[in-house]
């Protein structure tokens, strides 16, 4: 600190009224570069990704109400829904038992595990039925299963 009071009173008047002069310009320049610059550009991208971010929700919003109700079909009962799609599909239920809670156990001696993937999908998608337990066992046929599904209305 010493070294720039022994610089400054060593220039001429002239040159300290300039250092008086230039020294707060240099000063305000440097906190509007250093400073404020800075904070005003991550500033504004950060209210860029907010609109970004709100228009994204905004889309979403409006597709699930559409998907919503597109997807769910209207059935009359759980085990006609389960007996028909089943019958689309080209199985057979070997068994089936409703519970009071509103489930419905499904057994299946043999069935294409695929198929039994795909219909399950399909009562999910469709239907809004979703499986809650899924056991499989093997049989001596390449692809062909035992099953138990445990199946609940959404």
């Amino acid at each position: 600190m010493n070294a720039i009071l022994e610089w400054y009173e060593q220039l001429s008047d002239r040159d300290q009224l300039i250092v008086h002069i230039a020294l707060p310009i240099v000063a305000v320049l440097l906190v509007i570069f250093a400073i404020i610059l800075p904070i005003n550009s991550l500033v504004n991208g950060m209210e860029q990704e907010v609109k970004d971010n709100r228009s994204a929700v905004v889309l979403l919003q409006q597709q699930v109400p559409q998907n919503a109700s597109s997807s769910s079909k209207s059935f009359s009962s759980l085990p006609n829904l389960i007996t028909s799609t089943s019958r689309q599909f080209g199985f057979q239920l070997d068994r089936y038992e409703e519970k009071k809670t509103g489930e419905i156990n499904v057994w299946f001696d043999s069935i294409p595990f695929d198929k039994m993937m795909q219909w399950l999908a399909q009562l999910e998608n469709d239907y809004g039925v979703t499986s809650s337990l899924v056991t499989v066992s093997q049989t001596n046929e390449v692809g062909i299963v035992r099953a138990n599904v445990r199946l609940i209305t959404g």
